[in-house]
């Protein structure tokens, strides 16, 4: 029978199209991977998947033959990852380690409150993933994600949350340098903050740059970096509101911006593991902290 290992590196390979990507994903080297295909595809007495281009930008395809076993291999997977996602689960108490990933600016509205969420989680430990990508929770790339819109793939369990409105802030060293920057004329007058072109589809650069009718004077790649400029007083930059009150070196500049991120904040779970205690519980009480502090998130106007 092939080796299972060997099975989920073809499917690996065959969903990324490459090899590096592929080896990157399965924390492999590109010599590791090639070698344990070209035994699988002995072993299978067939070749799997062909490569095409040269170079390092030379990508795979699958044969024939390698596409009639993909389907099959598959279904190992989903079930390998099923099997994972209950493995911790078997004991019935609330405990163990519960991941939740988000994006920067709400992992760092969950941190700034964990003292009251883990008085909440008895026994539960937990751990913070920041990033921008899309988290896969089929593979237990984490238990929890915090998503800014609703999710429409895969058996996803779902609830709304409170989501953070954003509005335009400064520091009140620079407001008190440049006092145009309460004024409407701060789009024309005063130096602006937001992301570079790596986010290109974050709707408060689009916002903004519609605003100012072209990129912000200082491009950054994350929201904790836009964040550590703006404190230092580098200029203005749109952020979420609960900023107000964590932050007593800023001030809010504009009422909350109603064009901003109108999908939502959702809290998802795969549904494999909706009723597993820890992550119920988790889930349950993260909820309740964003609905405790709605009035924080979705402040009426400008602080």
């Amino acid at each position: 029978m092939p080796n299972w290992d060997d099975l989920r590196l073809f499917a690996a390979i065959a969903a990324a199209g490459s090899l590096s990507a592929a080896a990157r994903r399965l924390k492999l080297s590109q010599p590791t991977m090639s070698r344990r295909l070209q035994a699988l595809e002995a072993q299978m007495g067939a070749k799997l998947l062909e490569r095409v281009g040269g170079g390092p930008a030379g990508s795979y395809v699958l044969t024939p033959k390698g596409a009639e076993l993909l389907p099959l291999v598959e279904r190992m997977v989903e079930a390998g990852e099923a099997i994972e996602r209950a493995r911790p689960d078997f004991t019935e108490d609330a405990t163990g380690i519960v991941r939740v990933a988000s994006g920067p600016m709400t992992i760092r509205f969950i941190a700034r409150r964990l003292p009251e969420l883990l008085d909440a989680l008895p026994g539960i430990e937990i751990e913070l993933y920041s990033s921008y990508s899309l988290i896969n929770l089929s593979r237990r790339e984490a238990d929890i994600a915090l998503r800014n819109r609703r999710p429409e793939e895969g058996r996803l369990a779902m609830r709304a949350l409170p989501q953070p409105t954003y509005a335009v802030f400064g520091s009140k060293v620079y407001v008190a340098r440049h006092p145009v920057a309460a004024t409407e004329a701060r789009y024309e007058e005063c130096r602006w903050i937001g992301f570079d072109d790596t986010r290109g589809y974050s709707e408060s650069l689009l916002w903004l740059t519609a605003k100012l009718g072209r990129a912000p004077h200082i491009r950054c790649s994350n929201a904790s970096t836009i964040l550590d400029a703006l404190v230092t007083g580098a200029g203005l930059a749109v952020l979420p509101c609960f900023l107000a009150a964590e932050e007593p070196s800023l001030v809010q500049l504009t009422a909350p911006i109603d064009d901003l991120d109108r999908e939502g904040l959702w809290l998802v779970v795969h549904e494999d593991m909706r009723d597993r205690p820890r992550v119920r519980l988790a889930a349950d009480r993260i909820a309740a902290l964003f609905h405790r502090y709605r009035h924080q998130l979705q402040p009426e106007g400008a602080g």
